[in-house]
């Protein structure tokens, strides 16, 4: 298993699965937020080697963004994965899907919503392919994966601007 970082029920939870690389039986969790440089923290107890916790996004400082997860043992860096928290963006997709559809013609403003719903689109798709490159051993430490990353997410808000479509 190694140690396995990601979002589960609709960015509410952050499941985090790891294999004590030392032999500890608690480890701490850093969650570090790359958008606001802020850092939380969060123990991880073992049980025969074997952690696994759920954490509420809402303990994280913010429930969108990039973050850089480290596992330490014994105060001692073991591991660091990417996590990238989007809900934000898919519903950005899911506004700009549902202006789309209700268009009923061919018309510029949909040909623009269209353009947007891409980029935003193909910046996620290639942030979230670089998360899986950078959850690898040796990609983990690589820090310009995570300012790619970083990059990337950015740049998709930034297109979304106010057409968020989820609890604004």
């Amino acid at each position: 298993m190694g140690f396995i970082v990601q979002s589960a029920n609709s960015c509410e939870i952050v499941s985090v699965s790891a294999n004590s690389y030392t032999g500890a039986l608690t480890a701490d969790l850093v969650f570090k937020n790359l958008n606001t440089n802020t850092s939380t923290t969060h123990t991880l107890t073992y049980s025969s080697g074997v952690g696994q916790l759920n954490i509420l996004t809402s303990s994280l400082g913010s429930d969108t963004g990039v973050f850089e997860v480290t596992l330490l043992e014994g105060g001692v860096e073991v591991a660091r994965r990417p996590l990238l928290l989007h809900c934000d963006i898919d519903c950005c997709l899911a506004k700009l899907t549902n202006e789309i559809i209700d268009c009923a013609c061919d018309c510029p403003k949909c040909s623009s919503a269209l353009a947007k719903a891409q980029k935003v689109f193909l910046l996620l798709q290639s942030a979230l392919s670089t998360v899986e490159l950078a959850s690898t051993s040796a990609g983990s430490v690589n820090s310009g994966y995570y300012r790619d990353i970083l990059e990337k997410y950015n740049k998709a808000r930034s297109i979304c601007d106010n057409s968020c479509g989820c609890n604004c």
